[in-house]
Order: C-alpha cells, then sequence, then structure tokens
C-alpha cells in the first residue's frame, strides 16, 4: 500500500469515528435536571419526558426521561443507539408529564385522578416546550390546573 492510500485510508477513518459509524453525527447530550410544579408546589411521582422537536430543529431519536422524588426533583438520562447516559440532546424538545401514582385501575373501579391535566401526558397535546443547551442546566416544569 502506498503512502497515499494509507493516509487516505486513516482519513476516511477518522471522519467515521467523528461522525459514526452510519455517517450521521453524534448528538451533543447536556445534563439535565429540575423541579416539577403543579400550581406552584413540588410533585412527586410524576414521569418527564424530553421528546426531541422536529418542528424546532430536533429530529434526534433520543427521549430522555426522569421521575420526580418527594420534593419533586427530577434528572433526565436518556436512551440513544443502545446505549444509556444522563442528561437529554442539545435541542428543542416537547416535554410531557405523566402523573405514575395513578396506577392501575381494577375493572369496574374508579380511577384516581390524575394529579396531572390531561393534555400534558402527550408530546403532541404537551404545551410544554423546553430548550436544553450544552453544559449543566436545572430547568424546572410548571403546570397549572
Amino acid at each position: 500500500m502506498s503512502r497515499r492510500s494509507i493516509l487516505s485510508l486513516c482519513a476516511v477513518c477518522l471522519a467515521a469515528i467523528a461522525t459514526g459509524c452510519d455517517g450521521e453525527p453524534s448528538p451533543d447530550f447536556a445534563p439535565v435536571a429540575g423541579v416539577v410544579r403543579i400550581n406552584g408546589k413540588p410533585q412527586p411521582k410524576l414521569l418527564v419526558r424530553f421528546s426531541p422537536d422536529p418542528e424546532k430543529g430536533n429530529g434526534l431519536p433520543a427521549v430522555a426521561t426522569g421521575t420526580s422524588d418527594a420534593q419533586g426533583k427530577y434528572t433526565l438520562k436518556y436512551e440513544f443507539r443502545g446505549e444509556e447516559g444522563a442528561g437529554a440532546p442539545v435541542g428543542w424538545h416537547r416535554v410531557s408529564v405523566v402523573d405514575t401514582s395513578v396506577g392501575h385501575t381494577p375493572q369496574g373501579q374508579m380511577p384516581k385522578p390524575s394529579a396531572v391535566p390531561l393534555q400534558y401526558s402527550n408530546p403532541a397535546t404537551s404545551p410544554l416546550t423546553k430548550e436544553v443547551k450544552p453544559g449543566d442546566q436545572m430547568i424546572d416544569i410548571d403546570i397549572s390546573r
């Protein structure tokens, strides 16, 4: 192999490493934590989901989730290409929130009312959008009933 061929091969390998195996650049992720409040009060047992918002230029298939603790605090974790990590992809997200304390309702019984209005449970109907920027950040979620 000639010196020129070796240099060309090295350049291709470095480009592949820099962009990922499928030719797409790897996204940047940033640590995200915050507090979820309903009517100003921190709420426990709420599943917070950050879904990339393609309408605002974020089309990554990487959803980040976290569950609020007794003080309403959550920390996001993502899954992307089979890998898991702390944080969320940098960019705009649609934010949905689900009350996990409602749980399963036995047939014939009335379900426990959710602390979160139904519109917030789906990224397509939730009015919440947040931008994840590079670096550690606190993103609080405030919901009014």
